[in-house]
């Protein structure tokens, strides 16, 4: 996973400290590795920004 992922929809998920249930709100960006393994369905994270080459679109033509 990387540093930090957002969420695309709310998700409930347990605090591994406190054990009780958290709502975390679309737009939230996620870094603790506990909850992130919680959320297991995919359409709850946003997409990824796609990754530019270090070319140009001049170089690539």
């Amino acid at each position: 996973m990387p540093a930090a992922c957002t969420l695309a929809v709310a998700v409930f998920v347990i605090d591994p400290t406190t054990h009780t249930t958290l709502l975390l709100e679309p737009g939230t960006q996620i870094t603790a590795p506990a909850i992130a393994e919680q959320i297991t369905h995919p359409g709850a994270w946003t997409p990824e920004p796609r990754r530019q080459s270090g070319r140009t679109k001049a170089e690539t033509q």
